[in-house]
C-alpha cells in the first residue's frame, strides 16, 4: 500500500520545476464538511462537499488534497423551515453556509465568507438539494472569497518560505525526516522560490535515506543474530530489501546478506526479492522524495500539526 502511495503521488516531483514556472498552478487545500448542524441532513452534506470541491477546482484550487497547510472548513447551519400545506406540500428551508479557512500549522484562521441559501421541494432533502443549487463555481461571491483566498496563500509561502526551509531543518537536525519532508511537501510548486525547496527535499532525502539504511541494517541483523535459520533469515530479508541502494551503507547491508547466504543457501527467499533490478530501485527511490512527506501527513499528521482553530 506505501509503495502504491510512494509510486502515485511521487510523480508530482518530476514535474515540480516545470509547474513552479506556470502562473496558474494550483494551490493544495484540504476540505472538511462540517456536521455541527443535526437539523441538515445527511445526504445534504454530501451534496454541499461535491459542490465545494467541484467550486475550488474551477476556482484554482486543488480541493482534493489528503493533505496540506490549509483547510477549507464549509459548515451548513440551519435558520429553520416551513411546511406549506397543500394537496402536495412543499418544505421550504432557509439556512447559512459558513466557510472558513485556515492554517493547521499555525492555527491562524486566514478568511471566513457567509453564504444564505434557501429552497424549496416536496422533502426536506429535496429542498435542501435546491438551496444548494446556489452553490457552484459560479457563484460571484464564492469565487471572489476563493480568489483572495488562493492570493493570501500564495503571498503566505513567498513571505514564510525562510520560516518554512529553517523549521524543515530543525526537524532534519532531530533525525526526523518524515516530518521535514511532510512539511516541505506542502509547499505549492507556484513558489517564486520552489527550487529552494527542491534542494532542500533532496538534501533531506539524502539524509533520510542514510539514516534509514542504518536502522534497517541494525535491525536486520538484531534479528538474524538472535534466529539463524529460514525464518530468521526472512524476517532480517524484508528489511534489506527495503534499503536504497545508493545508501552509503549499501556495503554493510550486502555484507549481511552475504553472511546469512552462506549459511542458508538457496532456501533464503530474500535472493529472489534481490532479483529486482536496479532500475526500479532507483526509480523508487526518485519518486519517493516528496510522497514519503505527504503519505506521512496524511497518515500522522505532522506533529506541528494544530486544527484546534477548525473548532468554533
Amino acid at each position: 500500500m506505501k509503495k502504491a502511495i510512494i509510486l502515485l503521488l511521487g510523480l508530482t516531483m518530476g514535474l515540480g520545476k516545470m509547474q513552479a514556472q506556470t502562473a496558474d498552478c494550483k494551490v493544495p487545500m484540504m476540505l472538511l464538511v462540517a456536521n455541527s448542524d443535526k437539523e441538515v441532513p445527511a445526504s445534504a452534506q454530501e451534496m454541499i462537499e461535491s459542490r465545494m470541491r467541484q467550486a475550488l477546482t474551477k476556482n484554482g484550487i486543488e480541493g482534493g488534497a489528503k493533505f496540506s497547510n490549509f483547510t477549507l472548513v464549509a459548515n451548513v447551519l440551519s435558520n429553520g423551515k416551513e411546511i406549506i400545506a397543500g394537496t402536495r406540500p412543499v418544505i421550504t428551508v432557509n439556512a447559512e453556509m459558513e466557510v472558513f479557512v485556515g492554517n493547521n500549522f499555525t492555527g491562524e484562521k486566514f478568511s471566513s465568507f457567509t453564504l444564505p441559501i434557501s429552497g424549496a421541494g416536496n422533502s426536506e432533502a429535496k429542498a435542501y438539494a435546491s438551496a444548494f443549487q446556489k452553490v457552484n463555481g459560479r457563484n460571484a461571491d464564492l469565487q471572489n472569497f476563493l480568489k483572495e483566498t488562493s492570493q493570501k496563500i500564495n503571498e503566505y509561502y513567498e513571505t514564510q518560505l525562510p520560516s518554512i526551509l529553517a523549521l524543515a531543518q530543525t526537524y532534519c537536525t532531530r533525525n526526523e525526516y518524515e516530518e521535514a519532508l511532510c512539511i516541505l511537501s506542502s509547499v505549492p510548486p507556484c513558489c517564486s522560490k520552489y527550487d529552494d525547496v527542491q534542494n532542500m527535499l533532496r538534501t533531506v532525502w539524502t539524509n533520510y535515506v542514510e539514516y534509514d539504511c542504518a536502522v534497517k541494517v541494525n535491525k536486520a541483523r538484531t534479528i538474524w543474530m538472535a534466529n539463524q535459520t529460514v525464518e530468521g533469515a526472512n524476517l532480517a530479508g524484508v528489511y534489506l530489501a527495503a534499503i536504497s541502494p545508493d545508501a552509503d551503507c549499501m556495503g554493510d547491508a550486502k555484507a549481511l546478506e552475504e553472511q546469512i547466504r552462506a549459511r542458508i543457501g538457496d532456501e533464503w527467499e530474500f535472493a529472489k526479492e534481490m532479483a529486482r533490478s536496479e532500475v526500479d530501485l532507483k526509480k523508487l527511490e526518485i519518486e519517493a522524495i516528496r510522497a514519503i512527506g505527504v503519505a506521512f501527513g496524511e497518515n500522522q499528521k505532522a506533529k506541528t500539526y494544530n486544527d484546534h482553530w477548525i473548532v468554533r
